[in-house]
């Protein structure tokens, strides 16, 4: 179900898109709003499901993780349910998709080099 969002609701969430660490004063300010109303709004957005979590985006180079490689697999609904977990649970794994054409998924993932890779 689409949720209904005004131009404030949509401004906020374009905000806390380019930082989720902006304090509410912040936030606030940017949209036009004073601190009450924001956090209300956001509050809203959160129990509505709109918002769904807050993370870090990190820098992998900084990391040590320079290597990007993207895997495209071609596996049944049945294969994709019995390693699910396992792709869960590789720290190497960071984005996983569902996609059309000669292949069914996309597997994004990071590494130090060619020799961690292999």
């Amino acid at each position: 179900m689409t949720e209904y969002l005004d131009d404030k609701d949509k401004e906020l969430l374009k905000e806390i898109q380019k930082d989720c660490a902006q304090t509410l004063w912040q936030l606030a300010y940017k949209v036009g709003l004073t601190p009450t109303p924001c956090f209300k709004r956001l509050k809203k957005l959160k129990d509505r499901g709109v918002i769904i979590g807050q993370f870090a985006l990190l820098d992998k180079e900084k990391l040590g993780l320079s290597l990007n490689v993207f895997i495209m697999i071609n596996i049944s609904e049945e294969q994709y349910a019995s390693i699910s977990e396992k792709i869960k649970s590789m720290p190497e794994v960071i984005a996983f998709y569902r996609i059309s054409g000669s292949f069914n998924y996309l597997m994004h993932t990071v590494f130090t080099d060619m020799n961690d890779y292999y």
